[in-house]
């Protein structure tokens, strides 16, 4: 059953809002914009975009830099939902977790506690490789190169999760600074060099810095009791397959937990640059890696489709960064199993911000695509190279 608080006066709102930031791929079949329809024709394409694809729960947020204009939620069945979908609907957000320990890191960087190109070798204190996370670099002395620009580009050396090595240690691939691999251990070391710099732990550092101040209190990077009865989370299998209690432990490479409206409130934030001085946001917001694989997850263990035909993306500090014939996005993907998917794209220059959030889908592409389409229009998103 459909959420229906958010109704057309909202559409009515969004529509020329949109009118004014849609973007048109350029040579490609291209599907009627959101801004030339009406709001009630507009809401039918949402709805068939969640009734057509295989996500048992989605929302959708649609941001600029003054806030949210429209928000939606649709489904049900799934998690500890005790009802319909609605805006206080709580999603794992998988990797849209890594752009807020980015946006932590450039405010550290602001107050002159992080410095982007510092090696971590050479913060204070012990080095970090006595820590057991770490111990497995201490006879690479290529770890010693890696800094906080490495890991907001994912150019580490570090691959995506040591698991995926066949003896399951952690070891540096190639050398650090010289190409792009995408790496969650890599988000995971910074965490750890974040915490230490501030003295304080990821959950309570996020709570102080960027959920209170932007009135995000439906989001925490660890599980909480008032979740219960309003998150289409399915906590049992995700505990039997991570281990018990992976839903308490804070993880700035994956487990954000969080509505669509409360991240649009951040993608509002990243907007508008607030907090950040201007030369900061611009430097968060310019590419500076280039990316020549054709699939974002692997080596070691490639995920999704690989194809050449998509425009290959560059990466800026925490955002992915692809061309589009209405100008530069900055976009993030989140992808943990096809049970769990989302996407966020900012059009900076449009002043335009949309995040999708899915749950109790299957088979890759359950509906983030779709929703993207539905809003935008088709656009040059590379979500075959995402792996969608």
């Amino acid at each position: 059953m459909v959420e229906r608080r958010r109704s057309g006066a909202w559409l009515l709102l969004l529509v020329p809002f949109v009118a004014s930031a849609v973007v048109i791929a350029a040579r490609e079949p291209t599907s009627p914009p959101a801004g030339a329809r009406t709001g009630a024709e507009l809401e039918r394409a949402l709805e068939a975009s969640f009734r057509a694809e295989t996500a048992k729960v989605a929302s959708v947020a649609v941001v600029s830099e003054s806030g949210c204009s429209f928000a939606r939620a649709w489904g049900g069945g799934f998690g500890s939902l005790a009802g319909a979908a609605n805006d206080d609907t709580v999603f794992r957000a998988a990797s849209l977790s890594k752009p807020v320990l980015a946006w932590i890191a450039l405010l550290l960087v602001k107050e002159g506690r992080l410095d982007l190109d510092r090696p971590f070798h050479t913060l204070p204190g012990p080095p970090l490789t006595r820590h057991p996370d770490w111990a497995d670099l201490a006879n690479d002395p290529r770890w010693k190169a890696i800094t906080a620009r490495h890991v907001l580009t994912h150019r580490t050396g570090l691959p995506n999760w040591r698991s995926q090595l066949p003896d399951r240690r952690l070891r540096i691939l190639f050398d650090p600074g010289t190409r792009f691999s995408y790496s969650g251990e890599g988000y995971r070391l910074l965490q750890h060099v974040v915490e230490r710099i501030s003295g304080a732990d990821l959950e309570s550092l996020a709570a102080a810095r960027v959920f209170r101040p932007l009135g995000m209190t439906r989001t925490s990077y660890v599980w909480r009791p008032g979740f219960e009865g309003n998150a289409a989370v399915d906590r049992g299998p995700i505990e039997a397959f991570l281990g018990p209690g992976i839903l308490g432990r804070a993880d700035a490479a994956g487990s954000l937990l969080t509505t669509a409206r409360d991240y649009g409130r951040f993608l509002s934030a990243v907007l508008s640059g607030s907090g950040l001085t201007p030369a900061l946001r611009a430097e968060m917001l310019r590419p500076q890696a280039r990316i020549s694989s054709d699939r974002l997850f692997g080596p070691p263990a490639a995920t999704g489709p690989a194809t050449g035909r998509e425009p290959t993306p560059c990466w800026a500090l925490g955002w992915g960064s692809f061309e589009d014939s209405g100008g530069t996005a900055r976009f993030h993907v989140g992808y943990d199993s096809p049970e769990y998917e989302s996407y966020a794209v900012l059009y900076p220059s449009r002043n335009l911000g949309l995040v999708v959030l899915t749950a109790g889908g299957s088979g890759h592409g359950s509906s983030s695509p779709a929703f993207v389409r539905a809003v935008l229009g088709r656009t040059r998103t590379p979500f075959a190279w995402m792996g969608y």
